[in-house]
């Protein structure tokens, strides 16, 4: 069978499993003897785990792939969190043969690229290849587009989540009842808890080396999601780095509103206090991991995911320790505002020197695994998940215990060429909500958790229920960035100066090196250094978004 027939069957199954209804077995594709190369390039993101000697580039999914897809995923390099971003455009800078698909998701990266030349007008590709599924789940979010659109063609693919990653705050509720207090409902009480967590030997160990809170702001204040530092100004009213809306309906951008200069006041304190650890201004998400999992931190807000990583490997050092999610605490007059996750969590680009068959053999490859998020058939990915995720049982149950499993378990999504799983937004929430609420599941519930890499009978994933609960309570709290758009003119030329004043500014009022007045100076240099003509591009983006949608 040839590669144009493999396609054609692969959308005919597709075509039927939506219009008559996901099959109870869905068939697989043939294996094949031979396949084609698609070179990629991989970030070796923290929680990734490999086994049996396995690497980013010789696994089981890859060889998964490659026998039953025909897909040959080549990787050419691979980089640690921190340096994948810096390797991606020294790739670009240094013009080297960029991969035939890759990823980013810092979004100052893709800009790059998108700008570069060097990439293919994905959303053509997508519109010519993309499985009715895909586009299906797409259409859900069709907003995650707008940031990579350039004059009106879509230079980048989003990866889209149903998880807009809002923030709870996750508190060590064994240090609480250690020192008998309760979870604080307020920033006052907040403080009261940072005080005991940091000076009051929370973890018992007669030592003073724990602190109160932790937070992710090096290089930008809102940008991490394990750390988050959004609601804390938003319990004044304003978020730093992203464009809300005024009273007179036009964008303004958050880091020079005035309420941000109370909410750098109160971490100015906290940081005088010692409930905030030395090393604030240069910690990202992976240190602020670290701290957690050495056992020196009794606060942080992050995402309903925080309880897989990073507390699972702090209970595998210390199982006495017990994170839960809490609501995010108000302002004393009641405010609260939270960043609210976008609907994607990067973007995948696609060189403009790809081959039309390795074109074909990716968009083959990504609507195979989005099948999976409608079939009917639990064991749809089990050809890389059987061993891994879980086991298969001879009597045809499933074990997703990590002491089961034949070198522990591990999570075969990451190892996907997007670095998670097909994400349709509906399809997820229902069947999520659904095991929250301790529902009978379907079929086609458990296959779309499996596809996730979560057992729906895991009591591991408790916790990720709880969060959930905890997050919609406070659903009315979110606040997204409105300017969705690329980068403007003058952003192009001005916003990595204006970034760098406004953070050298408020790390160094946090840190006590300026006065709060170093404030107000910060606002006047921003707008005399193109903020001032940046805002004029962004509303007129706005207007522009705005007028399209009315004429539609």
């Amino acid at each position: 069978m040839n590669w144009k027939s493999i396609y054609l069957s692969l959308s005919v199954l597709c075509l039927i499993l939506l219009t008559s209804g996901c099959s109870s077995k869905t068939p697989q594709p043939e294996p094949v003897q031979s396949a084609v190369v698609l070179t990629t390039v991989k970030m070796n993101e923290p929680t990734t785990v490999y086994k049996n000697g396995e690497n980013v580039a010789d696994n089981v999914h890859n060889r998964w792939a490659y026998h039953t897809l025909g897909v040959n995923i080549r990787t050419k390099w691979s980089a640690l969190a921190e340096d994948y971003d810096m390797k991606l455009r020294l790739m670009l800078s240094s013009d080297d043969v960029l991969p035939d698909v890759f990823t980013s998701n810092v979004m100052d990266t893709v800009n790059t690229f998108m700008l570069s030349g060097k990439l293919l007008d994905a959303g053509e590709a997508w519109e010519r290849y993309a499985s009715p599924t895909w586009k299906a789940a797409m259409a859900e979010v069709p907003e995650a587009w707008k940031p990579f659109e350039i004059n009106g063609n879509r230079m980048a693919i989003p990866i889209i989540t149903e998880q807009a990653s809002q923030s709870v705050l996750w508190i060590r509720k064994d240090w609480l009842e250690h020192l008998n207090l309760k979870a604080p409902d307020n920033l006052n009480e907040l403080e009261t808890v940072m005080d005991a967590f940091t000076y009051d030997d929370p973890d018992g160990n007669g030592k003073q080396d724990t602190y109160g809170i932790d937070f992710a702001i090096k290089d930008q204040y809102v940008v991490s999601l394990i750390g988050d530092i959004s609601w804390v100004f938003g319990a004044y009213g304003a978020i730093p780095s992203i464009w809300s809306k005024n009273e007179k309906g036009q964008l303004v951008y958050g880091s020079v509103q005035p309420q941000i200069k109370q909410a750098l006041a109160t971490l100015k304190s906290w940081k005088r206090k010692g409930y905030i650890g030395n090393n604030l201004a240069l910690q990202d998400f992976s240190q602020v991991n670290q701290n957690i999992i050495d056992g020196k931190v009794g606060i942080v807000a992050g995402p309903r995911w925080f309880s897989d990583y990073p507390f699972q490997q702090l209970k595998a050092k210390d199982p006495s320790a017990e994170f839960v999610p809490y609501p995010i605490p108000v302002g004393m007059d009641g405010t609260a505002a939270r960043l609210k996750g976008n609907s994607y969590s990067g973007a995948l680009m696609i060189s403009r020197h790809i081959s039309e068959e390795a074109l074909q053999a990716f968009f083959r490859y990504q609507n195979y695994l989005y099948e999976a998020t409608v079939t009917n058939d639990p064991l749809y990915l089990s050809a890389y998940q059987n061993g891994y995720d879980y086991v298969l049982n001879p009597d045809g149950s499933l074990d997703s215990n990590s002491n089961d499993i034949p070198g522990g378990k591990v999570q075969t999504f990451k190892y996907t060429l997007l670095g998670q799983y097909a994400s349709y937004p509906s399809r997820i929430k229902a069947a999520s909500l659904k095991m929250g609420q301790g529902k009978t599941l379907s079929s086609h519930d458990r296959a779309i958790l499996l596809s996730m890499g979560i057992d729906p009978k895991d009591e591991t994933q408790f916790l990720v229920m709880q969060a959930d609960a905890v997050e919609n309570q406070q659903r009315q709290i979110d606040r997204s960035n409105l300017f969705q758009g690329p980068p403007t003119k003058t952003m192009q030329t001005r916003n990595s100066y204006l970034q760098k004043i406004e953070l050298e500014t408020f790390n160094s009022i946090i840190y006590g090196e300026e006065p709060l007045a170093a404030f107000d100076e910060f606002v006047q240099k921003w707008m005399n250094s193109g903020g001032r003509q940046i805002t004029n591009e962004v509303n007129e983006w706005y207007q522009s978004t705005d007028t399209k949608h009315n004429n539609k």
